[in-house]
C-alpha cells in the first residue's frame, strides 16, 4: 500500500535491541516537533502496517527516533499521516485514470 510513494529506507534498533528495517513514507511538522511515518519491512510485518515516531537531535547532530509518548499527540499525529497518504493515493488513481473523448 504504502510502497507506491517515494521513501527512504531506514534501519532502528528497538528498546530490547532488536534491528527493524523500515520505510519512511512521510514527515510531518506539528507542535513544534518533527514526525515520521514509517512502515517497517519484513516478514513480521504487513504493508498497512503504519508507526508514528517522533524525530529528534542529538547534542552531535546525530538524528533518533522516539516513541510519542502522549495518546492524545500520537491519535493527531496518526490522523495527520492517513490523511496524508490518502490524499495520495487519491491523487494517484486520479492521474492514472485514462480519459477518452467520444
Amino acid at each position: 500500500m504504502f510502497n507506491e510513494f517515494e521513501s527512504e529506507i531506514i534501519t532502528l534498533t528497538d528498546e530490547k535491541g532488536e534491528i527493524i528495517i523500515a520505510d519512511v513514507v512521510d514527515q510531518c511538522e506539528a507542535d513544534g516537533k518533527t514526525y515520521v511515518a514509517i512502515v517497517p519491512i519484513g516478514e513480521d510485518f504487513s504493508d498497512d502496517d503504519l508507526y508514528a515516531l517522533e524525530k529528534r537531535v542529538d547534542k552531535n547532530g546525530e538524528e533518533y527516533m522516539v516513541d510519542i509518548e502522549d495518546d492524545a499527540t500520537f491519535e493527531k499525529i496518526i490522523e495527520i499521516f492517513v490523511r496524508r497518504i490518502e490524499e495520495r493515493e487519491n491523487a494517484a488513481a486520479a492521474d492514472s485514470v485514462m480519459k477518452y473523448e467520444l
